[in-house]
């Protein structure tokens, strides 16, 4: 995937003149999420729940768009990790409440991982760079809609909904070469590398955040 189609998912919500939230600047979020099924490369996992932790930042200046990374765990005991960064527009309803569709990109972690790097595993995926991470990859393209309710300054509840879809990049052996150049033997394997996007699920989270203005 060419790199323009890239950053394209992070201006598919256009720069508009809206009201601006109440609240700019940096925020904090413990966040809980929920997805009856989760799917990921040939694994099915049922009655997901994981917990994280999402520092953001709203642009109110220039986009006027809120940019955020997530970092969570839970999902189930093969997920690692997930992390993760978003960029939502803010709508502002009425004084107290608060609408965010966004979009964003993740990356699962599992947890018989061999190799600790992790963006440098999820460009590859999509931009194919050289990469010695022998990690299968597992990207995630998400679509949300927050809904936020401000409570007593500066704390605030929200409620999201998430569509997510995966792009896996999976390692399979290809053929092993036993002889070598000058007729030696010698052992090596070579590796092919499948791609496939699919959907993964719906997913439901309730998050409280607070601001620091």
């Amino acid at each position: 995937m060419k790199f323009h189609y890239f950053l394209l998912l992070f201006i598919l919500i256009p720069l508009y003149e809206a009201a601006g939230q109440s609240h700019s600047g940096f925020s904090l979020s413990l966040t809980g999420s929920y997805a009856p099924n989760l799917t990921v490369n040939d694994r099915n996992f049922a009655n997901n729940r994981s917990i994280g932790l999402q520092a953001s930042y709203f642009d109110e200046d220039y986009t006027r768009m809120e940019y955020s990374f997530l970092y969570s765990r839970g999902y189930d005991a093969a997920v690692s990790y997930v992390i993760g960064l978003s960029a939502a527009a803010v709508f502002q309803i009425t004084d107290d409440l608060r609408l965010k569709p966004g979009v964003g990109i993740q990356e699962f972690k599992m947890a018989d991982r061999s190799c600790r790097t992790t963006w440098r595993s999820i460009l590859d995926t999509i931009f194919d760079v050289d990469n010695k991470c022998s990690d299968d990859t597992h990207a995630s393209f998400i679509g949300f809609i927050s809904l936020e309710y401000q409570l007593a300054d500066p704390f605030s509840l929200f409620l999201q909904t998430t569509y997510r879809a995966v792009l896996s990049s999976v390692r399979q052996e290809s053929s092993v070469e036993t002889v070598g150049p000058n007729g030696e033997t010698s052992e090596r394997t070579y590796y092919t590398t499948d791609r496939s996007l699919y959907n993964s699920g719906l997913s439901a989270g309730l998050g409280f955040r607070i601001y620091f203005n």
